[in-house]
This record gives C-alpha cells, structure tokens and sequence, in this order.
C-alpha cells in the first residue's frame, strides 16, 4: 500500500446512538439487519414487517411488527499535541508523522461514513487548527497539510500542552472515538485530568516514541543534553552505563502511563521509531466490535 493511499482501520466495541445511518452497530431502531424485538404496530408503524405469530398470539388482537437496529455512525476525533517538544527530529519527525496519522485516520473515517474532526493543542487549544466533525472526503489532507506548514515555519511552540485538558469543550457531546498523539513529555497529572476530562469517550493514546531521545552517545565525556519539554540544556558527563539508565527510565515511563490509561479505560499504544498504521489496527481487529 502506497503512503497516499494509507487508511487506518478501526472498530468500537459500544453501540453507537447517532439516528444518522453508517457502519457501526447501535441502539437506534431504524433500517437494518440486526432483530430487536417485536413491538405493537402503533409504536413501529411500519405494517410491512408484520409479525403473524406474535399478532396472533396477542390476547387484545392488536398487531405487532418486527422492529430492527441500524447503523449508525459515530464522531472520530484526533487531539494533538503540538507541545515544543513535538519538534525533536530524531529517527522520525513528529509533525510529519502525526499529518501522516491524520491524514490516514481521516480516510479511514470517510470510508465507514463517520464524520472526522481535529484539535491541535499546546499551551491552549489552538483555534486555527480546530475542524470540529466533517464529512468531508478532504478534511485529512486539510489537517496534513496545516501541520506540515507549521513545522516548516519553524517558530517557536509553547512549551506547555495544557490545551489538551481544554478540549472537551470541543469535542461532541455523544460518546465518540477520540485518538490522542503525543510524546506525553509532561507532567502525569495533566495526562490523568486529560483521561479524565476524556471519560465519555473511548480513547486511543498513540505515544510517538524515539529510540535517539534517551539514548546519547555510548561514550565517555562532557556533551550538552537539551531538555525536550522546557528546551533547557545541562551539562552531563557522559559514560556507558548513562544510555541504559535512560532507556530504563523511559520504559518505565511508558509503563506508568499504559498502566494510568488502562485505570480510566483507555488505550495506549507506543509507536516507537515511525507509525505503523497496521498494527495499530491490529489493536481494535484483536478485540472484536464493529
């Protein structure tokens, strides 16, 4: 498969309540396939879809009919991190991969008829990149190439990525399927209030991780080490033993935050080195839904 041409699969495991029709299961009584029930006439006025036996069986000899589930479609949602962090370029470019991301998980979106939106965050949301939910076929080239224009800007960001607790206020008021990308450089409080602000939702965390970021030079001597987050340098005596201390470090960090998500019923998913969309969709294939 050729990157243009790039889709993320995806399914929900919840039955989705928009009256609009699409591809997933859901309570909502309409055309479809999947047997709810049998209800009296008055209520699902729908005389072609008698029910004989259910009719004569009913004591007061009203008529009853077969009533069905739709498919319906849900929001999907992609929240970004745009924090000064994101900037690091090491094995892969964040930016780059999070433009590839969207522009895959809009495709995916168009293809099961499920309206796709993005929020792009660092200090605060940012308003010039908010695309509340669209049916648009080209609403994922749209946010690819805004992200792509940001990083060849080259401008500063915040350092700050408290924007991703603001919004909610964007974000659907029905449950959706939300992907949050990040690199999660912050504090883990912030990352538990965002899970929790997020509780009506499912969520998806891709953590984009690189192997260069905890791990300097193998060798003995003094180098200047730039903190990702506050942009900061320190002097650091760099030895042998210093890159496993740090890859020890950043396991465990990953670790604590798969383990934070879990407890507020979401997912994380690290991406290390690049974006593989298929096994990325090997996470909601291995759990079932639709």
């Amino acid at each position: 498969m050729t990157r243009a041409a790039e889709e993320l699969a995806y399914r929900i495991r919840w039955r989705a309540a928009d009256v609009h029709p699409g591809s997933h299961r859901s309570r909502v009584a309409g055309s479809g396939e999947e047997f709810r029930g049998v209800v009296p006439l008055a209520v699902g006025r729908d005389a072609r879809r008698i029910d004989l036996r259910a009719s004569v069986a009913d004591p007061f000899g009203r008529p009853w009919v077969r009533e069905f589930r739709q498919r319906s479609r849900i929001p999907v949602v992609l929240l970004a991190d745009l924090s000064r962090s994101m900037r690091f370029a090491g094995s892969v470019e964040r930016f780059e991969l999070t433009a590839r991301f969207a522009r895959a998980l809009a495709r995916g979106a168009f293809r099961r008829g499920d309206p796709f939106g993005f929020i792009g965050c660092d200090g605060a949301v940012r308003r010039e990149l908010l695309l509340p939910p669209t049916l648009s076929r080209h609403a994922g080239e749209h946010v690819a190439r805004q992200l792509r224009d940001l990083a060849v800007q080259g401008a500063a960001r915040e350092a700050s990525a408290q924007g991703l607790v603001q919004a909610t206020r964007w974000l659907p008021r029905q449950r959706s399927l939300v992907f949050v990308v990040s690199d999660l450089y912050f504090d883990m409080a912030l990352f538990e209030k965002m899970l929790k602000q997020l509780a009506l939702h499912e969520v998806v965390v891709v953590l984009l991780a690189d192997s260069l970021e905890r791990a300097p030079p193998a060798r003995w001597g003094l180098v200047r080490l730039a903190d990702l987050e506050n942009a900061r340098e320190r002097l650091v005596f760099l030895h042998p033993g210093l890159a496993d201390r740090l890859a020890a470090a950043q396991q465990a960090r990953h670790a604590g935050a798969a383990q934070m998500a879990r407890r507020h019923g979401a997912s994380l998913l690290v991406a290390q080195d690049g974006l593989n969309l298929a096994a990325l969709a090997r996470h909601f294939l291995a759990r079932g839904g639709t």
